[in-house]
């Protein structure tokens, strides 16, 4: 479909355009500041304030802000980047602007598409020929030559995913202004469509940028925040690109996969400042073995060519092949790659945000051994500028490199299309087959709808089929592999072996750099089997969302029974409980019909429960019972829940929060004031604390690196009040590494007994980053209801525990198998966890501290787990036993 040439309503540009210039100018400044920027022979602090007459049109950026872009303490907020950009889709025919959609707080998310007017006035027919680039099946015998005389190659550009990546959300509107008004860009852009991203988390860009105005010129100037630089998950931002929990993944991957089909997608990044000064491809091994060979060898190209370019600029401190990979599944660059396009990445030494540093050669590390770095940079200042100057010159290599070889890369595009299809037609898998019968229907129509918003066909058997000898349902799912986007799908639904490298025989292991392992089945419980040989069935295409087959509501009410196997039905369980209505979880089985209904089965209470119990049964197929007799049970009547903020910007409380919130349950944010100030008991039943080291918890930032109020942790007085409590009847829950902190400090009978980080990759130690496991659960016990005997965890370098088996006070509620611990991913001296524990309960005074020994709520995609964070919830809600009788 053709963009929209704005932003925002044209009426508020010329209001943003001056607001934004009056919002730059009132940033303080110390007077430290204003000398060194003068010393520096920077553009003058106060250049621009004077009212100056209507803009000419393409008016460069500097003009427009009223700095040069770049300049030393100096950032440009959202409003201001949006207006700029509305101000070239306005003023220049080689510029169109769109809003995609609202970010997580609102924003707009912007998408400027920049190219020659001649393919602007054809954007449609541009688009509709991407697709058919995308899917080789779609193209009419010579179709592709005569593609071929016309079609512009597309490049998407990304930038500004990480907030505290700052540069090249200033950077794009010059990069913008020179493709608009350079001939020698706009000659390439008659073989090329640019795609710019300003900023792919404009909440987090604004976020840094007033962090930034309130410290600079203060002994903080260019600090951390002591908050998560995107709402709910931070840094993982850009590692939801598979999973697609957040408004902003979304958006993007329905550019991506709806409407453009780009050939290249570079993700402009930056990263710490000890080392070199920019990272481009090629990429570190290994590589994941289900990226076409032709699709490395062009990233690799690419990544040469940016190199090549910034060498004859005279840059420095260039490096490839080092520490990044193309392992890992799930970021901005690495899921494109798996739809058979060019994904780049570019990591950039950082400034102080915009501060400058100088960096004395001898405080900088050299490159890992088999990184390539020909010509280390040297040490001196480094500005954001240097940052911006490095990524324009890599942007308009990419651009140029696209345009230059544009048939060969759409030829290229389809090729590798083509051999993905090639591929499912004639080796295994054919398929993997999700059946419509599942323990949880609603996470399997939940992993199959995330596959199909990421390109992803699905079919679903119109009739009863066989495969490798197997009977299947009319209304069982398929995924074929026979399909453009197959290493997407396979990489998801199959079960991942990272290879054991080592960097001689018997030396020690060259370890993953991210995550390992990421089987969608495995971390959302879901069956989905592959299939070995070729079949036939009568696979019709889902061409709209899927949904779990529908449940059922029998009986009158008012009180009804779930078997609370499902995560829907921990959202009725929540919604009862927002509608003032009254939970019981069974603590004994019931024979009702000739139905069993085992302990942990939810029974609920309350006005209106039926209309929300049918809804659920419609949109997740919820199975629920009317009920009458007499039941003992746990009863929760309302949640009294605190959730633990550090000032220290916790991912693992944001994803924390984002579960809370997706799932209905209410909470309060706590913060280390409130802890320490003590009677927690009066406000709340439950706290949870995220995954944190126990120092952190304790000590929180130093004083003096941020401003008073956000330095320090609970210290003694917090401790004493977490511990006062759980004395008094209160409930605890520690996600990973927090377990620490109540070991520690509670005294608590468990003891972690993994290996010392240092030991942990020297390869004779267990050692695990980022991999699936098995446990085994105890159902019986009401953290682990409605729970299979058997599930599957993420776990990442968590706490292994060890217990008295003997002590009354201690419950093991899931431990790891004598065998077969790694499921998928990478895990070395797995025997080591035969046994021991991942999830405890103990007592302690009245209360009870709940120890999880990983995340059970990772990154939103472990939805196995999910109910045993929200059973340990229910637990420190709920009181009784109770016996009670319905009529």
């Amino acid at each position: 479909m053709p963009v929209v040439a704005r932003c925002v309503p044209a009426s508020d540009e010329l209001k943003n355009r001056e607001a934004a210039k009056s919002d730059m100018l009132r940033t303080p400044v110390s007077r430290a500041a204003l000398v060194a920027l003068l010393l520096l022979s920077q553009t003058p602090w106060l250049s621009g304030q004077s009212t100056s007459p209507a803009l000419p049109t393409s008016t460069p950026p500097a003009d427009f802000l009223g700095h040069s872009v770049g300049a030393d303490f100096r950032l440009a907020g959202w409003d201001t980047i949006t207006a700029y950009f509305n101000h070239l889709g306005d003023s220049s025919p080689f510029v169109r602007v769109d809003t995609l959609g609202r970010s997580t707080l609102g924003r707009p998310f912007v998408l400027a598409v920049v190219s020659a007017p001649e393919n602007l006035s054809r954007l449609s027919q541009i688009q509709i020929a991407q697709a058919k680039l995308a899917d080789p099946r779609r193209l009419e015998p010579g179709e592709l030559d005569e593609l071929l005389a016309a079609q512009p190659a597309v490049v998407l550009i990304a930038h500004n995913i990480h907030g505290t990546e700052i540069a090249s959300s200033q950077g794009v509107m010059e990069l913008a202004y020179s493709l608009a008004v350079e001939p020698e860009l706009q000659a390439l852009l008659q073989d090329v469509v640019v795609l710019l991203i300003p900023s792919v988390n404009p909440d987090g860009q604004q976020i840094v940028v007033d962090w930034y105005r309130e410290t600079v010129g203060t002994p903080f100037e260019g600090s951390g925040m002591p908050w998560l630089y995107h709402h709910y998950v931070g840094h993982d931002n850009n590692r939801d690109f598979f999973m697609l929990t957040q408004v902003e993944t979304g958006l993007v991957n329905d550019l991506l996969y709806g409407r453009w089909f780009p050939e290249v997608v570079y993700d402009v990044h930056q990263m710490g400042n000890r080392g070199a000064r920019l990272f481009v491809p090629p990429f570190d091994d290994p590589a994941n073995p289900n990226l076409d060979p032709l699709a490395i060898r062009q990233i690799s190209l690419f990544g040469l060519q940016i190199s090549t370019d910034l060498e004859a600029a005279g840059k420095a401190g260039v490096v490839n092949s080092q520490r990044f990979d193309l392992w890992w599944h799930g970021g901005l660059r690495t899921v494109p790659a798996r739809h058979n396009m060019i994904g780049l990445l570019s990591e950039s030494a950082s400034a102080r945000l915009a501060s400058p540093i100088f960096q004395d050669i001898d405080d900088l590390r050299q490159p890992e051994r088999g990184s390539n770095y020909p010509n280390p940079w040297p040490g001196g200042w480094w500005r954001i500028r240097d940052i911006i100057d490095y990524q324009l010159i890599a942007a308009r290599s990419v651009i140029g490199l696209a345009a230059r070889h544009r048939r060969q890369l759409i030829t290229n595009f389809v090729e590798l299309g083509r051999r993905a299809i090639t591929a499912g037609e004639q080796e295994p898998p054919f398929a993997y087959i999700v059946p419509a019968k599942q323990r949880d229907p609603g996470s399997a129509a939940t992993m199959l709808e995330t596959l199909r918003r990421g390109g992803v066909e699905i079919h679903r058997a119109s009739s009863a089929f066989q495969a490798d000898g197997i009977d299947y349902s009319r209304g069982d799912w398929v995924v074929l592999m026979a399909q453009p986007y197959r290493a997407h799908a396979k990489d998801l639904l199959e079960h991942q072996s990272y290879p054991d490298r080592r960097l001689f025989a018997g030396g020690p292991p060259d370890t993953p750099y991210d995550v390992a392992g990421w089987t969608l089945p495995l971390q959302m419980g879901v069956k989905a089997i592959a299939v070995q040989m070729p079949f036939q069935a009568e696979l019709p295409p889902v061409l709209s969302q899927v949904r779990p087959p529908p449940g059922r509501v029998n009986g009158p009410g008012p009180a009804f029974l779930l078997d609370n196997v499902t995560n829907a039905a921990n959202l009725a369980i929540n919604r009862t409980l927002q509608a003032n209505g009254r939970v019981t979880l069974l603590t004994e089985p019931l024979q009702i019909a000739g139905r069993s209904w085992p302990a942990g089965a939810a029974l609920l209470q309350g006005e209106g429960i039926r209309d929300l119990l049918d809804d659920l049964a419609a949109e997740h197929g919820l199975v629920a019972e009317s009920f009458t007799g007499s039941f003992a049970g746990f009863q929760i009547d309302s949640l009294r829940l605190g959730l633990y903020q550090p000032w220290t910007a916790s991912m693992d409380e944001g994803w924390t929060r984002w579960v809370l919130d997706t799932w209905g349950i209410h909470y309060q944010t706590l913060h280390d004031a409130e802890i320490r100030a003590g009677d927690l008991t009066a406000r709340y039943d439950v706290i949870i604390i995220p995954d944190a080291s126990p120092s952190s918890i304790v000590e929180g930032r130093k004083p003096g690196t941020v401003p008073a109020e956000y330095a320090g942790g609970l210290a003694d007085q917090g401790i004493a009040a977490i511990r006062s409590f759980v004395n008094a009847g209160g409930t605890l829950i520690c996600l990973d590494s927090s377990s620490g902190f109540a070991i520690q400090h509670l005294d608590l009978p468990v003891k972690d007994v993994r290996p010392p980080s240092e030991e942990q990759p020297s390869g004779d130690a267990f050692y695990a980053p980022g991999s699936i496991l098995a446990i085994n659960i105890d159902a019986r016990h009401p953290v682990g209801f409605g729970m299979p005997e058997e599930s599957a965890i993420y776990y990442a370098n968590g706490p292994v525990f060890e217990v008295d088996e003997k002590n009354n006070d201690v419950a093991v509620v899931a431990r790891y198998p004598e065998s077969g611990q790694l499921l998928s991913g990478y895990a070395l001296n797995a025997d080591f966890l035969a046994g021991r524990a991942a999830l405890v309960e103990a007592e302690h005074g009245d209360g009870r501290v709940i120890l999880f020994g990983f995340r059970p709520q990772h990154r939103g995609q472990t939805h196995e787990s999910f109910k045993l964070l929200f059973n340990a919830i229910y637990r420190g809600a709920a009181h009784g036993p109770v016996t009670a009788q319905l009529p």
